[in-house]
């Protein structure tokens, strides 16, 4: 069960700092649904759960996370006490553990059903600064519309721009074809950051068990997302 008191208490915390900072400009809350919804935001750098956590202010969000937040000095022992990260071990979003994946989708799953906020990043990994590709979004894994269409609630897409460089993700050597090692530094650059909440979506409930039409549904949320990020950039599809 989730600490309400000290997860707002951060949160209150950590949203006047990011709004200090980096300047945070947040759109869309009109869009934040009073029931279950999963959360389904674009990924570039470790800061992003906490700038999404800022931008939604009344609710508690429960994040499918990497095993290595939990291992994080501070950051990991506070998130445990906290009882909303639910992390699994995994490189860069292919699971070294499916049976534990399969016990924290089950977790997710009763918590929507209940009502809850949760977060999955359908990308599963995030953007180093030396990598191919810059800023493009990656393919998005299957498990978020899955997920969603198995607990019977809507998506609701979020869009963020300038995370990517604020912890200083330098490179990791598996985006070049090595292992998966990198260096990172510890880092809050005042970089300007804006979150865009987009509207809720129900997927097919087919995408429940059918492979075909998840595939193509993750397909929609990327495009959805794809075109959030278009018009937060200024450019034209």
């Amino acid at each position: 069960m989730a600490d309400e008191k000290l997860y707002f208490m951060i949160r209150d915390a950590l949203a006047a700092f990011l709004k200090f900072n980096n300047r945070m400009e947040v759109s869309g809350t009109e869009n934040i649904p009073s029931g279950g919804a999963l959360v389904c935001p674009n990924h570039t750098n470790y800061s992003d759960p906490f700038f999404l956590g800022a931008a939604v202010e009344d609710r508690v969000m429960h994040f499918l996370a990497w095993h290595g937040i939990a291992e994080m000095p501070l950051v990991g022992p506070l998130f445990s006490r906290i009882g909303t990260m639910h992390p699994i071990h995994e490189s860069y979003g292919v699971a070294e553990d499916k049976n534990e994946v399969r016990e924290k989708l089950d977790t997710l799953r009763d918590l929507l059903k209940a009502g809850e906020l949760c977060v999955i990043f359908p990308e599963g990994t995030i953007k180093h600064w030396i990598r191919p590709g810059g800023d493009e979004l990656d393919e998005f894994k299957p498990g978020a519309t899955r997920l969603a269409a198995q607990a019977g609630v809507p998506i609701m897409p979020v869009a963020m721009t300038g995370t990517r460089w604020v912890v200083a993700n330098v490179i990791n050597y598996h985006d070049w074809g090595g292992p998966d090692k990198g260096f990172w530094i510890p880092s809050a650059l005042p970089v300007k950051v804006r979150v865009r909440i987009g509207k809720p979506f129900k997927v097919d409930p087919a995408a429940a068990d059918d492979r075909e039409v998840n595939a193509r549904e993750s397909e929609r949320l990327r495009d959805v997302i794809s075109d959030m990020l278009d018009e937060m950039r200024g450019r034209k599809r």
